[in-house]
């Protein structure tokens, strides 16, 4: 900022020809009086400082939020920092192989950037130029020992173990990545690998190089209607199949939507839909989406009304965003607008209205557009509607064409399942889910609860040895969780077969013991004062020492869980898993025999 003296003269400011030119090119010419008076006030003479100060000179200005918006990603894109930690930028993230791996960092020579990878392969990345950062998540490029080049969203871990409410955060990173390796499709960013460590977690992901659609509408100010009807026809296609999977996106918008350089071409930009870290997966028969997530500006009734959200919602919030990002898309303006109540209020009647001047969108698109925007869920057009509407079906004998190039399906996975044999409590499914966590990143690979079953999508490109080995581990999670039962062998698609009832006298007779939980204490001096043994299944206490002292642990002891992970596994895994999670005060679940 310019230094003011005290002597009563004008302050120099920034010259009147950038000022508009400036504001021009962001579209806030209407602002062009309050701008001047904040920087005569500040005494700002360039561009620059302006955006050295944006947020300031939001406030000042009152900008509406999609304004805001833009003054902020053009004070980004200058060097400057933004209000909010990044979700992908130009490039997508992607996850790695191994089941709780040690994370492995090491400098590469002459390169400038650093190793990472499990401990059987550490320099599998090398990590190159960052591309976003924010409080707790960094994006960079990234490139495999062949020279395969991705994007990689490292976590910091530690930083968010601080946080008192860690689990859940972990629990939403990790429902994150079995979400998008059940992901398969054209129009979805692809995660193909997922290393982590004790303080990092790394998604290293297909590198998609376009930036966010929002930044193309930034840049134009609004899309004729052919470019945004083909960018709108890829949304819904990549929609309907994340809805096939029983998934609800619950934050499309278009900063989550990245185009892709390479397949684009002039005035036909190609999307990949990205960012699912407040998807949830419904219709499973366990679980509800209550919460209030996503951006308020695309949020539906049910959602922006937390009373309605507690009572839980569907896929059609998704239909409603697909909706507001059409009109975006069309307008260059949100249709709803403001902050708190007053946006809230907007979005509950659903008075969706457009400008009376050149970006007044056709009437076809005005209709398609009040179809998705309805308070009442049940009323909005659905997907296949979307794409059998006069504004997709009307523009010309060629759309058949683009429709069919749009919406062409790549299955890259087969199905397989595997029943439940009893019908499980609700903390048994928490508990399964976090298991079918670690074997999806092991495999990479996706394996859900639904209705009774474990549904694993296995990737055609898995070997059949590994194939198999995937199985086998989905049989013994099961095994682990349900002891005693009976467990089938998997089917591939169609209806599940019912289990034969195993005889009570083939029955395994169960060991009586029961569960207790202990917090563990771990001192610089004296560790954690056990000795233990690693086995299938757990840590067994061999010998329990004075010092620092675990009161309440005996010997024969078995450790089976830390911090809620399983101990899963051949004794080195075990061991693995358990020295990842090793700390003090971490919590641990205890299988003491009783007899």
């Amino acid at each position: 900022m310019a230094t003011r003296g005290y002597a009563a003269v004008p302050p120099s400011v920034i010259p009147e020809d950038q000022l508009c030119a400036w504001l021009e090119r962001l579209r806030l010419t209407s602002y062009t009086g309050k701008a001047r008076d904040w920087c005569q006030t500040m005494g700002a003479v360039s561009v620059q400082e302006i955006l050295d100060n944006w947020k300031d000179f939001a406030d000042s200005c009152s900008l509406k939020p999609l304004e805001r918006r833009r003054v902020e990603k053009d004070a980004v894109a200058a060097g400057g920092e933004s209000s909010a930690a990044p979700s992908t930028p130009s490039s997508v993230p992607a996850a790695s192989s191994g089941t709780s791996l040690n994370n492995v960092v090491t400098m590469a020579p002459g390169s400038g950037g650093t190793y990472f990878g499990p401990p059987d392969d550490p320099k599998r990345y090398t990590m190159l130029e960052e591309l976003g950062t924010g409080a707790t998540a960094t994006v960079c490029r990234c490139m495999k020992s062949d020279g395969t080049q991705f994007a990689v969203k490292s976590i910091n871990l530690g930083k968010l173990k601080l946080q008192p409410n860690y689990q859940k955060v972990s629990d939403k990173l990790h429902r994150e990545v079995s979400i998008l390796f059940s992901l398969r499709h054209p129009r979805i960013v692809s995660l193909f690998d997922v290393v982590e460590g004790r303080d990092q977690l790394h998604l290293v992901m297909e590198l998609v190089e376009g930036g966010e659609l929002f930044d193309h509408i930034v840049q134009m100010g609004a899309f004729t209607e052919s470019v945004a009807r083909y960018v709108f026809i890829q949304i819904a296609d990549g929609l309907k199949y994340i809805h096939s999977q029983d998934i609800v996106y619950r934050d499309l918008k278009p900063e989550n939507i990245l185009v892709d350089s390479k397949g684009s071409r002039r005035g036909l930009l190609e999307i990949k839909l990205s960012d699912f870290g407040h998807s949830k997966l419904i219709n499973d028969g366990y679980s509800t989406a209550l919460t209030r997530v996503g951006t308020p500006q695309y949020w539906a009734p049910e959602v922006s009304d937390p009373a309605k959200a507690a009572q839980g919602y569907n896929q059609r919030v998704d239909l409603w965003s697909l909706g507001v990002v059409l009109y975006v898309m069309l307008v260059g303006a949100y249709p709803f607008d403001g902050i708190g109540e007053s946006i809230d209020l907007q979005i509950r009647k659903a008075n969706v209205t457009f400008p009376n001047d050149s970006r007044k969108p056709s009437q076809y698109a005005q209709d398609l557009i009040r179809a998705l925007i309805k308070a009442r869920p049940q009323e909005r057009l659905s997907i296949d509607g979307c794409l059998n509407h006069p504004w997709i079906t009307s523009c010309g004998g060629t759309l058949s064409k683009i429709i069919k190039l749009c919406t062409e399906k790549e299955h890259a996975a087969t199905e397989e399942r595997l029943p439940l044999p009893v019908e499980p409590s609700k903390d048994q499914v928490e508990a399964l889910r976090r298991d079918l966590q670690l074997w999806t990143r092991k495999f990479r690979c996706a394996a859900t609860v639904k209705h009774g079953e474990v549904v694993a999508n296995m990737q055609l490109g898995l070997a059949e040895e590994d194939r198999n080995k995937a199985r086998q581990e989905l049989q013994g999670i099961l095994q682990h969780h349900f002891p005693g039962q009976a467990i089938g062998s998997s089917t591939r698609g169609g209806p599940t077969a019912k289990l034969a009832t195993v005889p009570e006298e083939r029955q395994p007779k169960k060991t009586p013991f029961r569960l207790v939980t202990h917090t563990l204490k771990v001192s610089s001096t004296d560790g954690a004062g056990l000795g233990l043994d690693p086995e299938t299944g757990g840590m067994r206490i061999v010998q329990v020492y004075e010092k620092p002292g675990q009161p309440g642990l005996v010997v024969g002891d078995l450790i089976i869980k830390i911090d809620e992970v399983s101990l899963r596994g051949n004794p080195d895994q075990v061991e693995q898993i358990f020295g990842n999670h090793f700390g003090d005060g971490v919590l641990l679940t205890i299988k003491r025999d009783q007899r």
